[in-house]
């Protein structure tokens, strides 16, 4: 006989997460779950994308509510497994999140506690917000056509070389944040504008792409306010291009960048649209909630309202 998971929370803990903070703080997190009340069960992942199909197969067999113990990487597998599976509606699904990341961006623009006792008291209150979620179309290899969901961000030049940077650390689940701005200084010398055709709805735009972010929260990068005008739940993707940049304006628009003024900076341009294509000269570094894609991507699109999510968002 099956066993009966409804009201049941399905814990996915990223052993690895935020340096194995997630495994080391996880006795606490039980602990508090359990002096809380929550009737739950618990799978770990083990290796890249082993949440997605675990996700699927929990939904499969009846669980509708799921706390992620990790960071926005686990975040964006969890996200694909609702998406990508076929039992119920993605927006039938609660999602709740205990944050242990390197990054935590997502955590920042639903102002979601760090700390584990309040973020668990947060999931029990039960204040709720439906996320729109994007979805990107791409070629990993350069060949075959791949979709993707994501629930933060999409980064494609600059942002997404600075992650490839720190890559091999990312996988082997040392990363920290200190490899982001050794990545930045690695980008700064060799990252480069590429040849593009955009397409955002009706408008097109024939440019030298440096740095392109989509997406439909706030922060990305570790906390920086890329897309400052984003709204998670407006049916809108928000844009930030940045085209025939130079080392030393780049370099000389940092300090604003650090300090969550890029709407400042003039050699930035933003804009919201629903859809976005891509026509691109050559490779160029992808990167979907900071986890990394490839070389070639090609259309960008918004799915609204689609994501219940554990949230204290508040728009202004």
């Amino acid at each position: 006989m099956e066993k009966n998971t409804k009201g049941n929370w399905l814990v996915v803990l990223n052993p690895n997460a935020g340096g194995n903070q997630a495994l080391r703080e996880w006795p606490l997190i039980e602990q508090e779950l359990l002096k809380e009340n929550f009737s739950f069960e618990i799978v770990r992942t083990e290796r890249p994308k082993h949440a997605i199909s675990l996700v699927k197969e929990k939904i499969e067999k009846g669980f509708r509510k799921i706390i992620i113990i990790g960071g926005d990487g686990t975040l964006h597998e969890v996200v694909n497994g609702i998406m990508s599976q076929n039992k119920t509606s993605p927006s039938s699904i609660l999602l709740g999140m205990i944050s242990m990341g390197t990054g935590n961006d997502w955590i920042k623009t639903h102002q979601i506690s760090k700390n584990f006792k309040e973020a668990i008291q947060q999931i029990k209150e039960g204040k709720t917000i439906f996320q729109d979620v994007g979805k990107i179309i791409f070629k990993h290899d350069g060949v075959n056509k791949e979709t993707r969901y994501f629930i933060n961000s999409v980064g494609i030049g600059f942002d997404a070389k600075v992650l490839k940077y720190s890559l091999a650390k990312k996988e082997k689940g040392k990363s920290k944040k200190s490899d982001y701005i050794t990545g930045l200084i690695k980008s700064l010398f060799t990252n480069k504008n590429i040849d593009s055709l955009i397409q955002l709805d009706s408008e097109s735009i024939n440019t030298k792409v440096y740095n392109l972010t989509i997406g439909v929260c706030q922060y990305k990068g570790g906390g920086f306010k890329l897309l400052p005008n984003a709204i998670p739940d407006d049916g809108m993707l928000d844009v930030t291009l940045a085209c025939k940049i130079s080392k030393r304006k780049l370099i000389v628009s940092l300090p604003k960048i650090f300090g969550g003024k890029v709407d400042k900076i003039k050699y930035f341009d933003f804009y919201q649209v629903r859809d976005l294509k891509l026509d691109i000269s050559g490779p160029i570094c992808t990167e979907a909630d900071g986890e990394y894609l490839g070389l070639h991507p090609l259309h960008v699109s918004i799915v609204p309202n689609q994501l219940q999510l554990i949230s204290s968002y508040k728009n202004g």
